[in-house]
């Protein structure tokens, strides 16, 4: 199947035969979209209704096209540094078409109830840990690319060779790398968060989480996925309370938001050079530069919970003295 596809571009498609995917991926979407509204249904204590099942199933189908349209057509995840064989380019597109299902899993009930159900996640963490094992070939970025070194400019960014020789032990180490990362950066943000707030402000259901977005996009783009959650979330609270004026909204839709723009775009993401000498892919080989990335998130994570928290207060407070004034009247 995938010769009879091979005409031009990184996956050797036609417009028309990419098309005709994108469509082919849209009905399996309609297929799929069900049985997350049925593990959805299993999984809430209060199951959705029709109309929720039936956005799902939609929803679904949607984003299913939109990702194949963007990764095939538009090469969103194409990079130098990174060429699967020609079969593992349509495979990667699979393994996360797979991350988006779970992902829309995880938001419908974590939306519905304030849960991410364990269920979800670890069968996650499981799938992206075996299939980048398995393959080898379907990482986004490699455990490890140093932009810094100081022969880049004459040889190419520089790779440590055991990855090529090692594929499969490679793909391991990377997915288990990117699960840890996950886990890690959102652990430490949760206690930072509980003492600032003096509240819980983000669940263990967010770690497991974010270990699963690591195990399928590895700890490079975890991190930028953990970066851009923060502005995800302003907009998405601003647009829920200005049309369906509801006060709080869990953080893992914004976590499943900014991994789905990660995959997405990682391509432009990836190669981002604002000025010279610097840019995201030579901000991962610095230390330093990694460290403040992470720092500016976790402030921008704080002023997030911040406003959530005044947003939340300001709500009581205005209920409270509506009910006052009524029972005066």
């Amino acid at each position: 199947m995938v010769a009879a596809l091979a005409s031009s571009g990184f996956f050797h498609v036609t417009p028309a035969q990419t098309w005709m995917l994108v469509a082919v991926v849209f009905v399996v979407g309609l297929a799929i979209g069900p049985l997350l509204a049925a593990c959805t249904n299993r999984l809430c204590d209060s199951p959705p209704g029709q109309h929720e099942r039936i956005a799902l199933a939609i929803s679904t189908a949607i984003m299913f096209a939109l990702a194949t349209w963007i990764i095939v057509d538009c090469e969103g995840q194409w990079i130098p540094e990174v060429r699967p064989d020609l079969s593992w380019r349509f495979g990667r597109l699979g393994f996360h078409l797979i991350l988006l299902a779970l992902l829309l899993t995880a938001t419908a009930t974590d939306l519905r109830e304030y849960i991410i159900p364990d269920e979800v996640a670890y069968l996650g963490i499981l799938l992206g840990v075996t299939i980048a094992t398995a393959s080898g070939d379907v990482q986004l970025i490699h455990l490890w690319v140093d932009w810094n070194h100081p022969l880049v400019e004459m040889s190419g960014q520089y790779v440590p060779e055991w990855i090529g020789r090692h594929p499969h032990w490679h793909g391991l180490a990377w997915s288990l790398v990117g699960a840890a990362t996950g886990a890690g950066i959102t652990w430490v943000a949760r206690g930072i968060s509980s003492g600032i707030l003096g509240q819980e402000a983000m669940g263990l259901g967010d770690v497991t989480l974010m270990a699963m977005i690591g195990a399928f996009l590895g700890w490079q783009p975890v991190v930028i996925v953990f970066a851009i959650a923060p502005f995800c979330g302003i907009i998405v609270a601003l647009v829920a309370k200005l049309l369906f004026n509801r006060t709080y909204i869990p953080y893992g839709p914004f976590l499943s938001l900014a991994a789905l723009l990660v995959t997405f775009f990682w391509k432009w993401i990836w190669q981002s050079e604002p000025l010279p000498r610097v840019s995201i892919r030579r901000l991962f080989g610095d230390a330093i530069g990694l460290a403040i990335l992470i720092g500016v998130s976790l402030v921008l994570l704080m002023v997030l919970l911040s406003l959530i928290r005044w947003w939340k207060n300001s709500e009581l407070t205005r209920n409270v003295s509506v009910g006052e004034h009524s029972e005066e009247r």
